[in-house]
C-alpha cells in the first residue's frame, strides 16, 4: 500500500483534513472494505429503525422526533460513532506506521493484537453517544469527547481505561481544538452524505427504483468513504495533538537510528 504524507509538525485545520484523506487513500485497501461492510450492517439496522420510528420515511417530521422517535435518532448516532471508533484501529495503525516511515502492510493493519481492548472502547463509545444523544444537544459533546480514545489505545500503547481518560484530555487540550475540528470534519462529511444520498435516492425514484432498500444502498456507499475518512481524521488528530502539546516531533527527531511505531508509545 502507498504510504501517505503526514508532516510531523503542528498542522492547520486544512492540512489535518488533507492528511486524513491521504491516510484513507494510503490504507484504502483495508479501510474501505471494512467501512463498507460496517456501513451495510448499519443500514440494515437503520431500515428497521426507520420503519419502526419514522414510518419508513427518511424525512421524519419534527413533531415525530419528539418522544419515541428520538430513540431511533440516538440509536443511529450511537451505531455511527461505534463504527468510526472501530475503523479507528486500522486507521491509527496506518498513521503510526506513516509517522515513523514504516511501509503500510495489510497484515499489520489487521492484526488481532489489542482487539479486545479496542472492542471495549467501541462499546463505551456507543453507550456514551447513545445515552447523551437522548439529552437535548447531548450529541454535541458526546461525539468529540470519545473520538480519540481508540487512536490513543493504538498509537500510545496504553490500556483501555488510560486510553479513555487520556483521549478525553487530548480532545480538550488547546481550548478543545481537537473537539472543534472533529465536529467540523463530521459536519463537512454530513453535508456530502446528505447531498449524495438524497440525490441518489431521488434519481432512483425517477427510474422507478425506490423504497427503503434503495435508500439504504445509497447511504451505505457514501458512508463507506465518510466513516473511513473520519476514522483517519481521529488518528491524525491524536498524533498532531501530541506533537502540538507534548513535543512528540522533537522527541522523534532525537531518536538515533530508524524509527518504529514503538517510539510513539507513552512511557510515563
Amino acid at each position: 500500500m502507498r504510504s501517505p504524507s503526514l508532516p510531523l509538525r503542528p498542522l492547520t485545520t486544512g492540512e489535518l483534513l488533507d492528511a486524513a484523506m491521504e491516510v484513507t487513500r494510503g490504507a484504502g485497501r483495508v479501510l474501505l472494505p471494512l467501512a463498507f461492510g460496517l456501513a451495510v450492517v448499519e443500514q440494515l439496522v437503520m431500515v428497521w429503525v426507520r420503519e419502526t420510528f419514522f414510518g419508513g420515511s427518511i424525512f421524519p417530521w419534527i413533531g415525530d422526533i419528539v418522544g419515541p422517535a428520538w430513540l431511533g435518532v440516538a440509536l443511529g448516532t450511537g451505531v455511527e460513532s461505534a463504527i468510526i471508533a472501530l475503523l479507528g484501529v486500522p486507521a491509527a495503525r496506518a498513521v503510526a506506521a506513516t509517522a515513523v516511515g514504516v511501509p503500510l502492510r495489510a497484515r499489520d493493519l489487521l492484526r488481532r493484537r489489542g482487539v479486545g481492548s479496542a472492542a471495549l472502547l467501541v462499546l463505551l463509545t456507543f453507550v456514551v453517544t447513545f445515552v447523551l444523544t437522548l439529552l437535548p444537544l447531548g450529541w454535541l459533546p458526546a461525539y468529540p469527547l470519545m473520538g480519540l480514545a481508540v487512536a490513543t489505545l493504538v498509537i500510545d500503547g496504553v490500556g483501555p481505561l488510560r486510553a479513555l481518560g487520556r483521549g478525553v484530555k487530548l480532545v480538550l487540550r488547546v481550548g478543545g481544538r481537537a473537539a472543534v475540528i472533529r465536529l467540523l470534519g463530521y459536519a463537512a462529511w454530513l453535508l456530502l452524505r446528505l447531498g449524495f444520498g438524497f440525490g441518489a435516492v431521488s434519481a432512483l425514484d425517477l427510474v422507478g427504483i425506490g423504497g427503503p432498500w434503495a435508500a439504504a444502498a445509497c447511504f451505505a456507499l457514501v458512508n463507506t468513504v465518510a466513516y473511513a475518512n473520519l476514522a483517519s481524521l481521529d488518528a491524525v488528530l491524536q498524533l498532531e495533538t501530541r506533537i502540538r502539546t507534548e513535543g512528540l516531533d522533537i522527541a522523534l527527531a532525537r531518536v538515533p537510528g530508524p524509527l518504529t511505531p514503538q517510539h510513539l508509545v507513552v512511557t510515563r
